[in-house]
């Protein structure tokens, strides 16, 4: 007798997600720390990221945000994740907000 059944591989839209990936630790306050935007250009960005920053220093007067424009001012150099591990690094980050979703 046969066998025809069928094997069918399932593939998320998200994409794949490496779970082995830890996230780091939350920081303890931003008080005094500094943070980056990182942004794909995707969704309103131009319009989030300056609301955002504008919500966090009110609540945090003694918070560094360095703007996405100049962390990643060319849309592809968020792709690189050395050139964005650079970037970081050079600037200091002590966090990181990213975004937006597409």
């Amino acid at each position: 007798m046969e066998d025809n059944r069928m094997k069918l591989t399932l593939l998320s839209p998200r994409g794949i997600m490496d779970a082995r990936l830890a996230h780091a630790p939350r920081l303890d306050t931003l008080a005094g720390k500094t943070i980056c935007e990182l942004s794909n250009a995707s969704w309103e960005y131009n319009r989030v990221f300056p609301a955002v920053r504008e919500l966090l220093q009110k609540r945090y007067p003694t918070l560094k945000i360095i703007p996405y424009a100049e962390m990643t001012p060319d849309r592809m150099d968020i792709d690189n994740l050395d050139n964005v591990a650079r970037m970081v690094k050079e600037k200091g980050c002590q966090g990181v907000i990213s975004g937006m979703a597409a």
